[in-house]
């Protein structure tokens, strides 16, 4: 597994990171949406994640794989891998920098 960290930031090529959700990240799931609250940082408003943000939200289990999880939402989605894969690591370096997810696998 490479080391998110040493990956020049907006790099599009995923890897075999593993992700998991960050202890102080409170949610609430629906059918439609997530709503996140970082239990670190009350003075910030809650994130609300809709459509594909809630289901890369969901598939961030600690179980999946970054790669994993590109082609469940390419699939989902009915779009190539190359044109899923540079949003996921956006969205995945965003919330990464947000500390709302670490790497590594779940406990």
């Amino acid at each position: 597994m490479s080391d998110p960290a040493s990956r020049p930031r907006g790099e599009a090529a995923v890897d075999g990171t593993v992700w998991r959700r960050s202890g102080s990240a409170a949610y609430v799931e629906s059918d439609e949406r997530v709503v996140v609250l970082d239990l670190d940082h009350l003075d910030h408003q809650p994130y609300v994640f809709e459509g594909s943000a809630a289901q890369i939200w969901a598939c961030l289990d600690g179980d999946r794989t970054e790669v994993e999880i590109v082609a469940d939402l390419a699939e989902a989605f009915g779009a190539p891998v190359e044109q899923v894969a540079p949003d996921v690591r956006a969205f995945i370096d965003r919330l990464a920098d947000l500390s709302l997810i670490l790497p590594g696998p779940g406990d």
